[in-house]
Parts: structure tokens; sequence; C-alpha cells
């Protein structure tokens, strides 16, 4: 029994930070949707809406609108999914200011992410296309290869704007620590914290330790990097995942584009017609 525990505490150092992240958000958005359907449910008639509920429906019209902008009002059954894809990234880059590690920040949870997206994208061009889905091969062989930049743009977009805001911080907290140890004599203390993975290590140097230069300017871009990035990124992908979605729905532009051409055509050709008619009267 105390081996099997001690191997359940060795394998619990080995969890990444992103796992963490998976769980916290997992927990806080399922906690967010019971408050909500509490809520909505003790709801009685002629009550006013608290502002937790004002603003949890104004999320959930402003979600249904982007599905129903993008794919139809016939597909306003998948804004649950856009809703959570959207919290899913968002809650993570909140959590980040909590010090956190986000979790899109692991490609594995991206590339996850990206692959559900590229799924969909055969589910809806097969189901409203059927084989005409493939017709594009044949006019287009290098599709065969393209088709798969959905993956890579997705996850890759995604994983490298966050990762990048994370190393971005991370050099300068190291340099805040080096130039604040500097400033009382302890010069290299960021160099032997990372060297010895120690982190308590800094604590030793209690000016360093305590590191007044990171708490007065790194907050302001600690909002940029995890929470406005973080809205964006969110923002971008699930709106180009809805994207991807409809232009497999609706088939590709150029077959989309074709009655609107026939009816321009029939518009000139009316317009031609009247202005015969016009220069006609005008010479009579």
């Amino acid at each position: 029994m105390l081996f099997a525990l001690d191997q359940v505490l060795e394998s619990w150092k080995d969890i990444t930070p992103q796992l963490t992240s998976i769980v916290l958000t997992f927990i806080i958005i399922c906690t967010f949707c019971i408050v909500y359907n509490v809520k909505v449910r003790n709801l009685k008639e002629g009550q006013e809406l608290s502002g937790f509920l004002v603003l949890t429906e104004s999320f959930i019209m402003t979600m249904e609108n982007m599905v129903v902008n993008v794919m139809g009002k016939k597909f306003k059954h998948l804004t649950p999914y856009a809703m959570y894809l959207f919290m899913y990234i968002i809650v993570s880059s909140v959590i980040a200011l909590l010090g956190f590690e986000p979790l899109t920040s692991s490609l594995t949870v991206t590339l996850s992410m990206a692959l559900i997206s590229f799924i969909g994208i055969y589910y809806y061009g097969l189901r409203y296309q059927r084989f005409l889905f493939f017709q594009r091969y044949l006019y287009n062989p290098i599709d065969i290869i393209t088709q798969f930049v959905p993956i890579l743009s997705l996850s890759f977009r995604l994983f490298g704007n966050i990762l990048a805001g994370s190393i971005v911080l991370g050099l300068l907290y190291g340099t805040l620590i080096n130039a604040q140890g500097a400033i009382f004599g302890f010069s290299g203390i960021a160099q032997e914290i990372f060297d010895e993975g120690d982190f308590s290590a800094q604590f030793t140097y209690w000016w360093s330790g305590f590191n007044f230069l990171s708490v007065a300017l790194l907050p302001w871009l600690h909002l940029y990097f995890d929470l406005f990035d973080g809205l964006i990124q969110a923002i971008v992908f699930t709106m180009l995942t809805l994207s991807y979605w409809a232009n497999a729905k609706n088939g590709e532009h150029e077959v989309s584009n074709e009655p609107v051409e026939r009816d321009n055509i029939k518009k000139l050709k009316i317009r031609m017609k009247k202005n015969k008619t016009k220069k006609v009267e005008i010479i009579k």
C-alpha cells in the first residue's frame, strides 16, 4: 500500500503545468455552467435578472449571432460548442494571470483542437455535398496536400502566439531579477536559480527574491499577453473553425458564386435592352 502511494507521489511530479491548467479550466467552465443553470431555473417570473445572468445572456447571444452569421440559422445548435471552444481558450489565459501555465502553450492541446475542426470540415462537406466534396481534387490535385493546411494553421497560430508571450515574459522576469540582484550586489542570481533548478534560492537574497521591479513593470504586460492576446486568439480560433465548416458545407467559392454571376449577367442584359429602347425614343 505504501509502495503504491509512493509511486503516485512520484508520478505526481511528472504532471506537466499544462495538465494542471486543463483540469482547472475544466472545473471553472463546469462551475460556470452549473451556476448559470441553477440561477435560470430558480428565476421567478417578473424577477429582475442579476448582473451575472445579464452578462451570460449577452455572451450567449453574441456567440449565437456569430454562429448564425457564419453558418446560417439552421446551425444554431452549434452555439454551445462555439461557446465552450471560446471559453476553453480565454479561461486558460485568464488563470495564467494567477501564475499557471496556459494550456494552449502546449502543441498537443492546440493540435488536438485543430484535429477536431479538421474532422468537422469533412463531416459537413460529406453531409451536404456528398461525393461532390472530392470534386475539387480533380480540378486541382494540389488540394490533396493543401487540405491539411487548416490543421497547421489553427494549431500553430494558437500555440505560437501564446508560447511567444510566455517566452517574452520569462525573459523579462530573468532580466529584472538579474538587474535587481546587481543593484543590491547579487549579480547573476537568475542564472543561478535556473541552472540549479531551485527557485527557492531567490529568497536567500531578500531584495532579489521580492523582485519589486517585475511587480511594478510586468503586470501590464501580463494583461496584454495573457488577457488581451488570449481574447483575440479565442475569437480567431472560433471564427476560423466556423468559417472552415461553412466553406465545406457550401462548397468552393467558384461554384457558389455561379448563380450570382448568372443573375448579374441577366441584369446587364435587361439594362442594355432598356438603354436601346431609350435611344430609339430619342431618335424618334
